[in-house]
């Protein structure tokens, strides 16, 4: 690995960890100074996990999409390279069903959205868990792309495993939050 892609990477993670904290203190922010009872009701970790998964992530498909169409329409349609693929424009209909299922009922606390975000998190366990055994069973895994995946699984792990508390579970469960 060349000198400039671990430039790239590493950069590439520094701004991701920086957009994250700046996210977590505008949720800090709006749940002491919002008028609305939700912003208090719901713990950071959803608030959080919502505005990635339901809002962040179906923006940054949707927006790739448009790209990769912009991209096709000058570039000719055979052009397929990074990820401004063929399988890039399918990808807003993801973005379209996480929006609803996590960035509009999870984010409301509904219980269906619950259901959905412990789907979402324990499917990417079990991918990114697949993906550090195939690299392993294979020998193909090189440092960076298997502490890219290990790190991926650790996270989703995380997520679940917040979820399933019964902290966190009870409170999509109540009569409060159905209203």
């Amino acid at each position: 690995m060349g000198k400039g892609y671990s430039v790239v990477v590493g950069m590439t993670i520094a701004y991701a960890v920086s957009f994250f904290g700046l996210l977590l203190a505008y949720i800090v922010y709006q749940r002491n100074h919002h008028k609305d009872d939700l912003w208090r009701l719901r713990p950071v970790g959803v608030s959080f996990f919502a505005a990635v998964y339901g809002y962040i992530l179906p923006l940054l498909l949707v927006a790739n999409a448009l790209l990769t169409l912009l991209i096709k329409l000058f570039k000719g349609w055979d052009f397929n390279r990074f990820v401004w693929t063929n399988e890039a424009l399918g990808w807003p209909i993801l973005g379209v069903v996480l929006f609803w299922l996590l960035g509009r009922l999870f984010w409301r606390m509904k219980s269906g959205g619950y259901v959905a975000a412990v789907i979402v998190s324990a499917a990417a366990s079990v991918a990114m868990l697949l993906l550090v055994v195939s690299l392993v069973s294979q020998g193909t895994a090189d440092l960076h792309s298997f502490g890219s995946y290990a790190t991926g699984l650790l996270w989703h792990v995380l997520w679940t495993v917040y979820f399933l508390r019964a902290g966190v579970r009870g409170l999509f469960f109540t009569r409060q939050s159905a209203a």
